[in-house]
């Protein structure tokens, strides 16, 4: 209805609908809508409405390709039949283009006041110091290098001046790979008492369940771990929760729970790289030029399906680590592709034939050193993990899997069923509670190179790495997309005070630099502190709010259930 002071305007429409067929075969539709307008009886004026304008819908993320440099692929006089294959896409880049969306789904206003609403009645609940397991993997540091060793040292004297437990050392040339802070039985954190008893936190909050650890659960859904890594781990993934039920019934001295792993990454050091997650295609097929023994390893079928998809947008598939997608992808033929490689690179019974190209590669690599040439990033890792697994077909991973380095503060989220290994640098790391790995490479424990083939995502893709989002004044938020846990770090310059404000979920507080207090004050008017400096952590129950305060400048993070992810 529209303003007139004469009539009422009444419209009908009709709408015919025409199909042709034209000779090439296309097929075309023609819609043919009639609009009639018919004037009623006079009416009186009617008082004219403000209709907001709405603007047209535009994505919130618009994305573009790359595709593989020049210098990465070798003249066609040398390797005529792979180069033969190539399709060359249009130069296009990756970097994600993000325009200000017209619609954003919560403000951050909102987004805090969902996931930091306090409850009807705050609690004054538990604040306990903890005394947290370490692991001597041989990956790990020795001495004064490993962040952890430092931490769990440092937290034993600080415990020891406090009453809580007799300090201990741990010898220079003990190798501390990580320090565990939660329930998990394989590295079980302990509650310490005044007297000197400690509990474990596992018996600790079963003893109120619905003061420690929130209503319906009686344990923590996150484990929290500090790692110092030495030297690279295993090329693993972490099983989703059908399969770790399923492995955990078959081999339950192997895979010792039957939960899921998804797991996030955030690093303390600038020096902190990784392997995860497969290369899009197209750098994957340029990489089987660049290296005729990366070619010959993985076989001609293998070669010939990556090759098919080389020149193609479906070659970069889904961003690891993420939920968004990079390029609309063929996703059949990208992960049959990756699938064929990678089985018949990892695969027993062709082992003899791959390290004979792992041995030739270094070879030739080591030789490119010692001349004119000079070996880039991606080489320089194929010789470390060479001097150290010198027989491994996973010496040449970093040909197929990406390479990331991660600043100090940036976060990578590790899916499950996805393939990684760190390499190097100190982090944190927070996951779901459990410790199953599925190993395939560069290890001398166990590996499960049949269940690793099969579970496997086989998505090409570029990671994702994050800052976090600030979320007020002190604290950044690291949101994983699982339910299991999250991280928040508040930082406080020097004279600093702020409140950590209460939560639905159990936490554990880390100082991971500087010192200061934590501060509780009670219903009847009484009032708590605890002392808290590096290395040292903290269990606090859920709905609990504490102040803290520093002189010199404090860094903590806190590990928790997400309670941001509905």
């Amino acid at each position: 209805m529209t303003r007139t002071d004469e009539t009422t305007v009444t419209t009908t429409t009709d709408t015919a609908t025409v199909t042709r067929l034209s000779p090439d075969g296309t097929v075309t539709t023609v819609v043919t809508t009639t609009i009639v307008t018919v004037p009623g009886p006079k009416v009186p004026a009617l008082v004219e409405s403000s209709v907001p304008e709405v603007s047209p819908l535009r994505s919130k993320v618009l994305v573009r390709s790359l595709s593989p440099d020049e210098d990465m692929i070798k003249s066609s006089g040398k390797i005529p039949k792979l180069v033969d294959l190539r399709i060359r896409p249009e130069p296009i880049s990756l970097e994600p283009i993000r325009p200000e969306p017209i619609y954003t789904p919560q403000s951050q206003t909102m987004r805090l006041r969902r996931a930091q609403s306090t409850p009807a009645k705050i609690r004054a609940g538990s604040v306990r110091m903890l005394s947290c397991a370490y692991q001597k993997y041989a990956w790990g540091k020795c001495g004064a290098g490993s962040t952890a060793r430092n931490m769990v040292m440092s937290a034993s004297r600080e415990h020891e001046k406090a009453g809580l437990s007799t300090s201990f050392t741990i010898p220079e040339n003990v190798p501390v790979a990580e320090m565990w802070m939660g329930t998990h039985p394989s590295g079980m954190s302990r509650v310490l008492d005044k007297d000197g008893v400690s509990t474990s936190l596992l018996d600790y909050v079963r003893q109120d369940p619905d003061k420690h650890t929130g209503e319906g659960e009686d344990n923590l859904t996150f484990l929290f771990k500090v790692l110092s890594i030495g030297q690279v781990l295993s090329i693993q993934a972490h099983p989703d929760k059908h399969l770790a039920v399923r492995l955990h019934a078959a081999r339950p001295t192997l895979y010792k729970d039957p939960n899921h792993k998804p797991e996030m990454a955030i690093s303390l050091s600038d020096d902190t790289t990784a392997l995860i997650g497969f290369r899009p295609i197209p750098e994957i097929y340029d990489n089987m030029i660049k290296y005729p023994e990366f070619a010959q390893a993985v076989g001609d079928r293998a070669v010939a399906m990556c090759a098919s998809l080389a020149g193609l947008s479906s070659g970069y598939g889904a961003s690891v680590g993420g939920d968004e997608m990079d390029r609309p992808v063929d996703e059949g033929r990208c992960w049959a592709a990756l699938k064929e490689m990678f089985r018949t690179f990892v695969q027993s019974d062709r082992n003899e034939h791959v390290v004979k190209q792992v041995h030739a590669i270094t070879k030739r690599l080591r030789e490119k050193n010692k001349g004119d040439g000079e070996t880039n990033v991606m080489e320089g890792v194929v010789l470390y993990f060479a001097t150290i697994y010198p027989d491994d077909p996973c010496v040449l991973s970093p040909l197929f899997f990406n390479h990331v380095k991660i600043a100090k503060g940036q976060a990578l989220y590790i899916r499950t069923n996805e393939p990684h290994a760190y390499i190097s640098g100190e982090l944190i790391e927070c996951m779901a509670c459990s410790d199953n790995v599925v190993r395939v490479g560069l290890t001398p424990k166990v590996k499960d190179t049949d269940t690793l083939l099969d579970m496997l995502t086989y998505r090409a893709g570029k990671p994702r790495l994050t800052y976090g989002e600030r979320i007020d004044e002190h604290t950044t938020l690291y949101e994983p997309p699982v339910k299991d846990f999250c991280v928040e770090t508040v930082i406080l310059e020097p004279n600093g005070k702020s409140v950590i404000k209460p939560v639905p979920s159990p936490a554990i507080l880390l100082c991971i630099e500087g010192g200061g207090s934590l501060h509780q004050e009670f219903a009847d008017g009484t009032k708590k502190e605890l002392k808290l400096s590096f290395g040292m952590s903290v269990f606090v129950s859920p709905n609990t709010s504490v102040e803290v305060s520093t002189e010199g400048g404090i860094m903590i993070a806190r590990a928790m259930s997400n309670i941001h992810c509905s």
